[in-house]
C-alpha cells in the first residue's frame, strides 16, 4: 500500500484541483462513491467504477468531457445536463450508451455520435446548435430532443430527421404522428393505424421494442426514458420560474427599501439579457 501504484485519493496525481471546471477522477469519486473511497487505492477507485451504470455529473460547470474512460462499458445513462460543454467528444469509450442528456450547455455542433448503436435517448435541447447533418444522429434513436435550438428554425427540419431516423417516435417533445411516418415513406402497421399505443417503435426491419412483457416502465424501457425524459423538463421550467419569482421579489425589495418609483414591464425587461 505504500507505492506509487496503491496510493488513495490524497495524491494529488490523480487530480487537477487547480481547474475547476475540469471533469476530474476526484469530482466523478465523489458523485458517484461513498465518501470512504476517498482512502482507497486506485485498483479499487477503478473496479467500483466499472459498476457504475447511471453517471450523473450534471450542474458541475464542466466546459469538456473527458475522463469517461474511468468508467468503463457498464454505463448505460450518461447525465451532463447544465454544464458549459462547447463539444460532443470523448464518449466512445461508452459503448452501451443508450440515454444521453447534453441539454443546456453550449454546444454549436453536432458530432461523434454516430458510433453509437444502443443510443436510444438523445436530450441536446437548451444549446446553440444552428445546424446540423441529418447523418450524425445514430439510427437507433427513439427520442431525440432538440427544442430550443436555433436549427429548430430551419425549414422542414423535423420532417428531414423523421425521414432518416427509422426508429424516431419523439422529436422535440412531439410524438411523431402517422401521417409524418407515411410521409417519410414508412411502412405503418396495423398497430399504428389503429392508433394502438402499444406496438413496437421502429419499422418492420430495426425495430426498438418496450417491452412486451408488462415491463415497459422498467429502467432501460423507452416509456421509462420518456417519463424520466419528460420529468427533467418540468424540473427545468419549476426551476425558471422559481428563479423567477425570486428575482422579481429581491427588485421589489430594492425598489422598497430605496424609494425607486416603479417601472413599466417594458421598460423592466429592457437590456436585462435574462429573465
Amino acid at each position: 500500500m505504500g507505492d506509487e501504484h496503491n496510493s488513495g485519493l490524497e495524491d494529488d496525481s490523480f487530480f487537477d484541483k487547480k481547474t475547476t471546471c475540469r471533469l476530474s477522477l476526484q469530482m466523478i469519486v465523489e458523485r458517484h462513491l461513498p465518501p470512504e473511497a476517498s482512502s482507497w487505492d486506485y485498483e479499487e477507485i477503478i473496479s467500483a467504477l466499472n459498476k457504475i451504470t447511471h453517471v450523473r455529473l450534471d450542474r458541475e460547470n464542466i466546459r469538456q468531457i473527458d475522463n469517461l474512460e474511468l468508467f468503463g462499458s457498464s454505463v448505460t445513462n450518461v447525465y451532463l445536463q447544465k454544464n458549459c460543454i462547447k463539444k460532443i467528444e470523448n464518449l466512445s469509450c461508452l459503448t452501451n450508451l443508450v440515454f444521453l442528456t447534453l441539454a443546456g450547455n453550449k454546444i454549436k455542433k453536432l458530432e461523434n455520435l454516430t458510433g453509437f448503436s444502443k443510443l436510444a435517448l438523445l436530450d441536446l435541447s437548451d444549446n446553440q446548435i444552428e445546424d446540423f447533418d441529418v447523418d450524425e444522429f445514430p439510427q437507433s434513436l427513439v427520442i431525440l430532443n432538440l427544442s430550443n435550438n436555433p436549427c429548430t428554425n430551419l425549414p422542414d427540419h423535423r420532417g428531414s430527421i423523421i425521414q432518416e431516423l427509422p426508429c424516431l417516435r419523439q422529436l422535440n417533445g412531439e410524438d411523431v404522428s402517422r401521417e409524418e411516418r407515411l410521409e417519410a415513406g414508412y411502412c405503418v402497421s396495423s398497430e399504428e393505424e389503429e392508433g394502438s399505443e402499444d406496438s413496437d417503435v421502429g419499422p418492420a426491419t430495426n425495430t426498438v421494442p418496450t417491452n412486451s412483457h408488462g415491463r415497459d416502465n422498467e429502467p432501460g424501457s423507452v416509456k421509462f426514458m420518456a417519463n424520466e425524459m419528460l420529468t427533467r423538463s418540468q424540473q427545468r421550467l419549476e426551476e425558471s420560474l422559481t428563479l423567477h419569482k425570486q428575482r422579481s421579489e429581491d427588485m421589489m425589495n430594492m425598489r422598497i427599501k430605496f424609494r425607486l418609483p416603479p417601472v413599466s414591464a417594458r421598460s423592466e425587461g429592457q437590456g436585462s439579457g435574462e429573465i
